[in-house]
């Protein structure tokens, strides 16, 4: 936290980075695993994973490693969470289906939400437009979180989705990741 003076005052300014923001809701949920796979949007978070001694790292070759590896946590007894890029969960869904909805496995799913309005990139266009709409056609729950004060709702989102015995995804958005737009 920083301090500044501003006229005669002390104004306090909330400099705590958005991925130790979501690193601590993911411990509070009780996360102690997370499979990770870089994107450009989550690497922050994964880095910040990354140097939590308590939190056991697996960085994973494909998505669907980190979707195998989370739904055998859950039988072992450990919280875990995927933490992927948009892309990569369109190309492991299928493995949500016939491993975690058939068999009643909660995921937890961490995602950029590449291909939104303000992503500009024109190959995260179709991931933009699909998403969603599969996630609803196989009723995988989902939450968007857009800004800072709704970080704190993950472990509730956590805990539901343990409850539904079910796939969830938590998309985490370009402005509340504070990224700014290539020129």
């Amino acid at each position: 936290m920083n301090i500044r003076q501003r006229g005669g005052g002390v104004q306090l300014l909330q400099t705590t980075d958005v991925n130790d923001q979501i690193h601590a809701q993911l411990v509070k949920a009780g996360v102690r695993l997370a499979a990770t796979l870089p994107d450009d949007w989550l690497n922050g978070l994964i880095r910040r994973v990354d140097r939590d001694n308590d939190m056991r790292h697996i960085p994973v070759g494909r998505e669907a490693e980190a979707i195998a590896i989370c739904a055998g946590a859950f039988f072992g007894g450990v919280r875990s969470a995927a933490i992927i890029g948009n892309t990569g969960l369109l190309t492991c869904t299928g493995e949500m289906a016939t491993l975690c909805l058939r068999h009643a496995i909660p995921v937890f799913c961490v995602v950029s939400e590449r291909g939104s309005i303000d992503d500009h990139m024109i190959y995260q266009e179709v991931q933009g437009r699909r998403t969603i709409p599969l996630l609803q056609a196989y009723d995988f729950p989902y939450r968007i979180i857009d800004s800072a004060d709704e970080i704190e709702t993950i472990p509730d989102a956590y805990e539901w989705h343990r409850l539904q015995k079910r796939p969830f995804v938590l998309f985490l958005t370009k402005k509340l990741l504070g990224l700014r737009k290539k020129s």
